[in-house]
Parts: C-alpha cells; sequence; structure tokens
C-alpha cells in the first residue's frame, strides 16, 4: 500500500492519468541504485527491486516512456559518452527480460551545471525529446524523479511532478518541508518507489 504523510503532497490516490501520455522517468536514484558516485560501467547499474518491471508495467497499460537523465561525470572525466551508452544498452537488455521491449526515448546530458539548458533543472532535454518525437507532450503526462531537480524540470516543462523515496528521495521529501519548496510540495505526489506508482497509474 502506497504511503505518504497526508497535507504534505497530493493524494496519489486522486491521481488523474490521461490514455497513453508520456511517462518521463529520471534514472540513477530511481531506475538504479544511486551509489553516490558515477555509473561508468555495466557492473555499477544495479536496478533498484521491482524498478524494471514497473517499466514494463507502464509500457503494458499503454503509456509512452521517455528516461531523461543527467550524466554530469562526462563532463566531469569520470566517464566518455560510450561508457554512458553502453550502460544504456545493458539496461534496455534487462529491460527486454523483464518484460519491456522498448521505449520512446531516452535522453541524457553530459554535464550537471546549472548554465547547460540540457542539464535538470533547465528543461533543453525535455524541449529536444519533444521536438524529435511529436508523439510526446509532457504536459500530458508525468515525470518521476528523486531530487529537486526533478521535480522543478517536471513543473517547468508542464508535467505532474512524481517524487519516489527511492534514491535521495527521503531527503528530497525532507527538502519539500521548507517553506521555499511550498508551492511545489503541493504539486508533488510521493511514491516509495517506480514500481508503487506504476500500480497507480
Amino acid at each position: 500500500m502506497t504511503q505518504i504523510y497526508w497535507g504534505q503532497g497530493q493524494d496519489p490516490s486522486a491521481l488523474k492519468v490521461a490514455t497513453k501520455c508520456v511517462i518521463g522517468i529520471d534514472r540513477d536514484g530511481t531506475i538504479n541504485e544511486d551509489l553516490g558516485t558515477y555509473v561508468t560501467n555495466r557492473k555499477d547499474f544495479r536496478p533498484i527491486e521491482n524498478s524494471l518491471q514497473a517499466i514494463a508495467m507502464i509500457r503494458n497499460k499503454g503509456h509512452k516512456i521517455a528516461i531523461i537523465t543527467n550524466q554530469g561525470g562526462i563532463a566531469k572525466g569520470a566517464m566518455t559518452q560510450e561508457d554512458v551508452d553502453d550502460v544504456h544498452s545493458y539496461m534496455f537488455d534487462l529491460l527486454g527480460q523483464a518484460g519491456c521491449p522498448s521505449i520512446d526515448a531516452l535522453y541524457y546530458s553530459a554535464s550537471s551545471h546549472k548554465d547547460d539548458e540540457f542539464a535538470k533543472p533547465n528543461v533543453g532535454m525535455f524541449k529536444r525529446c519533444e521536438k524529435e518525437n511529436p508523439h510526446i507532450k509532457f504536459k500530458q503526462g508525468f515525470y518521476v524523479g528523486d531530487k529537486l531537480s526533478d521535480l522543478k524540470a517536471a513543473v517547468k516543462i508542464g508535467a505532474r511532478p512524481i517524487l519516489v523515496r527511492t534514491g535521495y528521495g527521503s531527503k528530497t521529501e525532507e527538502e519539500l518541508q521548507k517553506f521555499t519548496y511550498q508551492k511545489l510540495k503541493k504539486q508533488t505526489y510521493i511514491f516509495n518507489n517506480l514500481w508503487e506508482f506504476a500500480q497507480a497509474l
């Protein structure tokens, strides 16, 4: 059963879902464990329990899926674009094994700099995704993540923000209690993990 601290976010049972809308999903801390460092190779990609099955469930319910993630380790020299692509190839293999043979889009930024238009909470990746995939409209969907930057990006692009408590999610939930984030808190639906969100769709 989904747990939420009532009065501190939207009621998950009131979730209204458009048919075949887009579900945008963050990667580190949402799909796979956030190790506190960069996922530079396949062995470091460790799926959170039932996260891959959750994506398969979302797909089987007829929704579009776009994975959008900051990969700031590229700009810092911790990994190359080829490293990231190989990790994503491995992730796609695992998704296939979990019953999700395809998604609609995957975009990642090479940095996490605030002045990088493609790095969350900026929405360059989202806009590019919509431009290159005209069937995707984030204003009709959701974006799921574990950090404030994910929630802020969701609001900026017009998607409904979903916070999961995996990764940095619990710390983010505490941050949402600050007066500064009062408006963002009211807009946010909170779930324990991606699996619980998928069940609620």
